[in-house]
């Protein structure tokens, strides 16, 4: 290993988490190299299969929206229920429509629906963009197997698909490579939480003949049936998922297909193409991130999957550690940007965690077929807006004091302009939305009718920082008629009366607040 390799950013694990933050950092021109152990995508273990409202905001940022939704084998407007039921072939009990976002209508409070799709397909859009990206490098079939962090760089140790280890040596590194590895024991930090006991047991099958009188719906809840579960389609040819609480490994093994009966209600014909048994975890590391070390995705926290968060909560740790990356190596913020990354995320986390484990406590077997019992339990599950866009990061050292709280009603979302918070969405009289007129660094919204004068200030000053800031003006029935700071995640930073009275040194960390 006499060869050490170079380069600004390495990211440890290229799973959802670890392909977000490199097309971050490739969309700001910084060269980042992700380290893959996988040299495919594999599509029998989808694992997630929601992109929340928020996540798909964050892929229309990179212009990659439209390509999820032209590769998801269940669009839109296929369905937006949830559907609780006997059995597969049994009753319905109550449903959940509009469920994690769905929508076929233009909805004022955000520029992109939630959209149903499993991980992989996500995964193969992110690897093809970034196969495009020339200061980004995707190295598959290779792993991260340890790392030393020295005062001015990182040393990470990588074994290539061979078995032959070399080195690379990366002025920060993101560790997105999950519960099994190396990046979180690297820094000292370790999962503090717990496990649930039960088992859970996961097949994916080929059923091509299997349908429903329910209807269309991306979620079937069973509670009544032999097997209590849930299942869904993965795509319209005959392929589905199912979930089954309280099943051990070996059981599942052994009685794949009678459970699978079970959850159905009739025998059906198919083929089991996975199975997977897994434990439920609500885990959150100690700590975040070292100087130049910071963990994200799994890595750093893991809970149940009730909710579809875990993969979006790892979407938006990876945009917030890489834009802050891209700024402090293009020169336009000093490193204590860098010591926000925790201060932010950790809130979101807990926040996120705690109400997937909420839903866990109410799992087929935990419900009776009571339809107002049921809408009352598990309406926070799949009307869950409140928690997906309305976290904050107030409190955080780069943002304006005195910002807003945290989520107050999981289930309803109401926009804010608060420092810390997302910024309000709306659409322009030509069609398009806000966010598309936001720059690429931060961007002044200003009143509609603002002098254009009254911003030469604040232009001024960032030019001298230098912040890249774009000034752009409210429609004029936007609510929010202030002058707001808008970081490049769409989060508000500072809000004024007046620009004079936004410091945009210290949305950077050019500030030590007391």
């Amino acid at each position: 290993m006499t060869d050490v390799e170079t380069t600004a950013v390495l990211v440890a694990g290229g799973g959802p988490a670890g392909l977000a933050a490199a097309t971050e950092l490739a969309a700001r021109g910084i060269g980042c190299l992700v380290i893959e152990p996988r040299p495919e995508v594999s599509h029998k273990r989808p694992r997630a299969k929601t992109s929340s409202v928020r996540t798909m905001e964050l892929l229309r940022r990179w212009g990659l929206a439209d390509k999820v939704r032209a590769v998801a084998p269940l669009k839109v407007e296929w369905s937006q229920r949830v559907t609780f039921c006997e059995s597969l072939s049994g009753n319905r009990i109550t449903d959940f429509d509009g469920a994690f976002g769905l929508t076929t209508q233009r909805d004022d409070r955000f520029p992109e629906p939630g959209q149903q799709v499993p991980q992989p397909f996500v995964e193969e859009v992110l690897r093809a963009h970034l196969a495009t990206q020339p200061r980004a490098g995707l190295r598959l079939g290779h792993a991260v197997t340890g790392l030393t962090e020295h005062d001015d760089a990182v040393t990470v140790t990588v074994r290539d698909e061979t078995g032959r280890p070399y080195q690379v040596r990366a002025g920060y590194v993101v560790g997105c490579d999950g519960y099994g590895g190396v990046t979180r024991d690297a820094i000292g930090a370790r999962y503090e939480g717990k496990s649930d006991p039960r088992p859970n047991f996961n097949v994916v099958f080929r059923a091509p003949r299997l349908d429903t009188p329910l209807g269309r719906a991306v979620q079937y809840w069973t509670l009544t049936a032999a097997t209590q579960g849930l299942m869904g389609r993965l795509d319209l040819d005959g392929t589905w998922w199912a979930i089954m609480p309280g099943i051990t490994a070996d059981y599942g093994a052994a009685h794949a297909a009678e459970l699978i009966t079970g959850l159905v209600g009739t025998p059906v014909e198919h083929e089991l193409l996975a199975s997977d048994p897994w434990t439920a975890r609500v885990l959150v590391a100690d700590r975040f991130a070292t100087r130049r070390v910071f963990l994200a995705g799994e890595s750093a926290h893991v809970n149940p999957p009730y909710g579809g968060h875990g993969y979006n909560t790892s979407i938006g740790d990876a945009v917030n550690i890489a834009w802050k990356l891209a700024f402090v190596l293009r020169g336009w913020a000093p490193p204590a940007l860098l010591d926000s990354y925790e201060a932010e995320r950790r809130g979101v986390v807990a926040e996120t965690v705690a109400s997937a484990a909420a839903n866990m406590r109410a799992l087929p077997a935990d419900l009776a077929a009571d339809a107002a019992a049921i809408q009352r339990v598990k309406s926070p599950e799949f009307h869950n807006l409140g928690l997906v866009l309305g976290y904050s990061y107030a409190g955080s050292p780069v943002v304006q004091p005195g910002g807003g709280a945290a989520v107050a009603d999981v289930g309803r979302y109401t926009p804010s302009a608060e420092p810390g918070a997302r910024l309000p969405h709306c659409w322009l009289p030509d069609g398009t939305s806000l966010y598309d007129s936001l720059g690429t660094g931060f961007t002044l919204v200003t009143p509609a009718g603002a002098a254009a004068a009254s911003v030469l200030d604040l232009s001024e000053r960032a030019r001298a920082l230098p912040v890249p800031l774009t000034v752009i003006a409210a429609p004029a029935d936007y609510p929010w008629q202030e002058f707001l700071l808008v970081r490049p995640d769409q989060h508000i930073a500072w809000r004024a009366g007046d620009p004079a009275g936004i410091d945009l040194a210290a949305a950077v960390g050019n500030v030590t607040r007391a």
